[in-house]
């Protein structure tokens, strides 16, 4: 059985980073569907299934697709995009979940500073511009 799907799967391009991305929101689009179907808001359960199942065919499409370089074209600008957009919110969850450390902008050059979380008020120094400022960590910024 295995050695037939290796035939099959043979010449096509297979499973990628769109293809998971896109079984993703698939699967979540699915969850919607589900939590709307039994609202009046019948329509709104509608438009969620039919988005569930054009992008899960549209997932199953790529993955047994033969123009394996449109598809590696697609997954490029895939990867390019999320290269964009994932920093954003590695730094958003860097600077809101780190238990350990606190960022601050220093006041005259804006340059963020990663500071050991201390409770209290401390004195600390720019490294890049030598600006003295005063940090103050909360109770509650533990």
């Amino acid at each position: 059985m295995l050695e037939k799907l290796r035939r099959f799967m043979a010449g096509r391009y297979g499973y990628d980073q769109l293809t998971r991305f896109l079984f993703i929101v698939s699967i979540v689009f699915w969850l919607l569907s589900g939590i709307f179907r039994f609202t009046p808001f019948r329509r709104v359960y509608l438009v969620f299934w039919v988005l569930n199942t054009a992008i899960y065919v549209f997932a199953f499409y790529r993955m047994f697709s033969r123009n394996i370089e449109r598809r590696a074209y697609e997954n490029d600008r895939y990867l390019q995009l999320k290269s964009r957009i994932y920093p954003k919110w590695h730094d958003f969850s860097k600077l809101h979940f780190d238990k350990e450390y606190l960022y601050k902008k220093c006041p005259h050059c804006s340059t963020r500073l990663r500071l050991r979380r201390i409770r209290g008020r401390h004195k600390t120094k720019c490294p890049k511009c030598g600006t003295k400022f005063t940090v103050r960590v909360f109770w509650g910024d533990k």
